[in-house]
């Protein structure tokens, strides 16, 4: 899909992966629709999108209830006349354990990181099977590929997301609208400082290196330009999913 002209919503678009998303896109032209919990950093980043030629709009939104996410798409498509692209983004991160971790915090990053991009897609789909066009992303994670301890809650919501893009990817076979499912690794942004955690855990060793956020980003809408079914964004992605059988 060529994105200038086109409206694309990015949800958890106040930092991060997001936000150099909703950047990217704009730079690609395209009208971007910035959506997350907190209005000042959707307003300072919509300021800063002014320089270009897309129009942008900030529409406040917990993905986590359905009625704000369904408020969010009709404003995007009175705005607009459309929604082309959906980037799934907003999502939480949790260190804890299986046995006796928090059933509240487990709860949580579930309606944050699964039920929110369903909420998402069930609000978007009508008006792309209209226009018989449009592209949703999700954006997974390689721990959506390879689990790891104290993030098995977390690697669950994005194997999760994964299994909703492989099914709904099919059930849309030959309607114009397209899935991808992205797969960043370690990334230099805050969630990792901003995780919940449960368990005092260290952090990844020294040697490995974080991919840009802005790197993320362009994967993302090379998947949309391209049409891609799955993305990684580094070789050591990959090479981490390779080696994942070999594990003890």
């Amino acid at each position: 899909m060529r994105l200038a002209g086109r409206t694309v919503i990015v949800t958890g678009a106040s930092s991060g992966i997001g936000r150099e998303a909703a950047r990217e896109f704009a730079r690609r032209r395209a009208h971007v629709v910035l959506a997350s919990r907190n209005r000042e950093p959707l307003e300072a980043l919509a300021e800063e999108l002014t320089d270009y030629p897309g129009h942008r709009l900030v529409v406040p939104t917990d993905v986590t209830d359905r009625l704000a996410v369904e408020a969010l798409v009709r404003r995007t498509v009175e705005e607009f006349d459309s929604v082309d692209v959906l980037v799934n983004n907003a999502g939480v991160g949790l260190f804890a354990p299986i046995a006796g971790g928090s059933l509240d915090n487990m709860h949580h990053v579930f309606n944050v990181n699964f039920w929110g991009p369903v909420h998402c897609i069930q609000a978007t789909l009508p008006y792309m099977r209209r226009q018989r066009r449009g592209h949703i992303v999700n954006v997974s994670s390689i721990a959506g590929k390879v689990a790891a301890p104290y993030l098995g809650m977390y690697s669950a919501t994005k194997f999760a997301l994964r299994a909703v893009s492989d099914a709904l990817r099919s059930e849309l076979a030959g309607t114009g609208i397209n899935v991808s499912t992205i797969y960043p690794g370690l990334t230099d942004t805050s969630i990792q400082e901003n995780m919940m955690r449960e368990v005092d855990v260290p952090g990844p060793p020294a040697f490995l290196r974080s991919a840009r956020a802005s790197a993320v980003a362009r994967r993302i809408a090379q998947a949309v330009r391209w049409n891609l079914r799955d993305a990684y964004v580094t070789l050591e992605d990959l090479a981490a999913v390779a080696a994942h059988p070999l594990a003890p």
